[in-house]
């Protein structure tokens, strides 16, 4: 059997530093965050400030449930299982290292945007970057979520054929209706500030492009017999027949 040579670390990162849509959601998050610093600031403070109908009897249903569509505890289960149920079907580690790498890598990001900026959240009332530890709104989590979870979902499933056209449309407009109910709810319940989400949609994206970008570069093929049973079976197959 001829051995797969697998890119090397450097082959990688030119692969994935070339990506020209990569390069232009790279440039558009960093446009977002300039925008969000301070030209923005109009726009936050009139969503964040506009009448907000039905607030009691609201508030507390959107937390426990809209609110929650785009949450990591919501969406990874269901990344979780695609994923492994791919990787069941085809029998191929690829499924889990494209989930695994691409939630991986937005966190990361995200994360240290977060620690690097130190938005103030909405309810504060207060745009402005820097704003001291513990302040962690910009960007938006669950903005980020929305679009490289669930985008990596409808990814996954268009990569191994596992539903048809008419169905993975439907699924990718199901995609864009929760970024928009996230954000939606998000700037209602003061939880995030309108540039917030749009930066985190955008990390998303970017994070995604990335990850899609990877799966070329991870050479083709299955890894057989990856799960003991299988090797057991073909075995017992083996005997029966011989």
């Amino acid at each position: 059997m001829r051995a797969v040579r697998w890119p090397s670390v450097s082959e990688i990162a030119w692969g994935l530093a070339s990506d020209r849509i990569a390069i232009m959601l790279f440039v558009a998050l960093i446009v977002m965050t300039m925008l969000a610093a301070g030209p923005l600031h109009p726009v936050d403070n009139f969503l964040n400030e506009l009448h907000r109908p039905y607030w009691d009897v609201l508030r507390e249903p959107l937390i426990f449930w809209p609110d929650n569509v785009a949450s990591r505890y919501v969406a990874l289960p269901v990344l979780g299982v695609t994923t492994l149920q791919l990787a069941y079907w085809h029998r191929s580690w690829r499924p889990i290292i494209l989930g695994a790498g691409g939630v991986f890598g937005m966190m990361s990001m995200v994360s240290v945007m977060k620690l690097l900026f130190n938005r103030g959240h909405a309810k504060h009332y207060d745009p402005d970057f820097f704003a001291g530890a513990g302040n962690v709104a910009f960007p938006s989590g669950h903005g980020a979520n929305a679009i490289l979870i669930y985008g990596l979902v409808l990814f996954l499933i268009i990569r191994f054929g596992a539903a048809r056209p008419h169905i993975i449309k439907r699924l990718a407009y199901c995609i864009v209706c929760i970024a928009l109910l996230q954000s939606t709810v998000s700037i209602y319940l003061h939880f995030h500030w309108f540039t917030d989400l749009v930066a985190g949609m955008i990390a998303g994206g970017f994070a995604l492009r990335l990850t899609i970008r990877l799966d070329r570069m991870i050479p083709h093929g299955h890894t057989v017999q990856w799960w003991p049973w299988y090797g057991r079976e073909s075995e017992d197959s083996a005997q029966v027949r011989g």
